[in-house]
């Protein structure tokens, strides 16, 4: 399968083919490297952004659970 570019306003457009079932308004973060190759990266919501001074630690206690320090499974991936 083939696209082509096409000139729409000041910016080039690629055709994006129906079978790759991309949701409509979804958003992409366009990258080229240093062989020309472009690649849309789609973008995520930073779901932390919005409660940035959330305490985890004062809630984990208000909660009643404990954390005694300990690893359980992988966590140190260091």
């Amino acid at each position: 399968m083939t696209v082509k570019t096409r000139k729409q306003g000041n910016s080039l457009v690629i055709t994006i083919p129906a079978d790759f079932k991309i949701r409509e308004n979804k958003e992409y973060q366009p990258m080229i490297d240093e062989n020309g190759i472009l690649s849309f990266i789609p973008t995520r919501k930073n779901i932390y952004e919005q409660a940035a001074d959330y305490d985890f630690k004062k809630a984990f206690k208000e909660m009643g659970l404990s954390d005694n320090g300990e690893m359980v499974g992988k966590e140190n991936v260091w």
